[in-house]
Formats: structure tokens, sequence, C-alpha cells
């Protein structure tokens, strides 16, 4: 996914789109499309190492879906947090607060698991903040 006027980066990993056709053949592809459009939905769904989050506004003044991707999101936790106090500020200047709740709620969830998926996808390459590395404890 490109840059466009629909979509831009707000940093190098993470990325928002309004593009709906993209959106729509994501949510399709991984059985996340909503059945009911009269109503708010957050989806969420991995495509190989990117977190993908899909927020539907069924309102008429902005209906229509926006996607928040966060590449390769067990090493970025840090666009986690990002999108975390996102959705905490709109929480507190009441922004569709029951759907935005759900959003931040999902991010909250990936942060806590963000490691154990590290662990699963990056298994061969062992990370700096580890608390061990293969091969320097002595007699391992």
């Amino acid at each position: 996914m490109n840059n466009t006027p629909e979509s831009f980066h707000i940093t190098p990993h993470l990325l928002i789109t309004r593009n709906e056709t993209q959106i729509i053949d994501f949510l399709t592809d991984h059985n996340e499309m909503p059945k009911d459009f009269d109503e708010n939905h957050v989806r969420s769904f991995f495509v190989e190492k990117d977190f993908h989050l899909v927020l539907f506004f069924p309102q008429q003044s902005d209906r229509g879906f926006q996607m928040f991707v966060v590449r390769d999101f067990s090493i970025h936790v840090e666009e986690l947090f990002i999108l975390k106090d996102l959705f905490s500020q709109l929480i507190q200047q009441g922004q569709n607060v029951a759907m935005m709740k759900k959003a931040h709620y999902r991010i909250d969830h990936m942060i806590h698991m963000a490691r154990t998926f590290r662990a699963l996808m990056h298994h061969e390459e062992p990370m700096p903040e580890d608390d061990y590395l293969p091969g320097t404890i002595r007699g391992l």
C-alpha cells in the first residue's frame, strides 16, 4: 500500500488509509467484512507480520472505512503506542467513545502480546533487549 491522497504514513511503519477498495479487499480476504453497515465496527487481522486495524463509521456525515497498518508490529511497538495514545485522546474528547474504546482495547492487547508475537515471527533473530542471547550463558 502506497501513499495516496487517501493514504499516508504517520511514521515509516504506521500507515493510515481511507482507500475503501483496498480496505474492502483486505476485509473480504480475511473474512472480516461487516454484515451490518448501520453500526460501528472495529476489525483487526494480520497480513504476514503486519497488524491491520479497521474502523467503520456508519454516520452519513463520515460514512466509510479507515484502516491503520503497523508494519512488522512485533518489532515496531512504538507505533502501537502512538495508536493507543490517539484512541485515548479521541475517547477523552468524546469522539465515538464506544468504538474508540474497542479500538484502544485491541491495540492495548497487541502491545501486551508483542513480545510473544516477536518470538513467534522472528524466532531466528534474537533481539538486543531480550533477557539473554543464545550462546551467552556459560555452560549452555
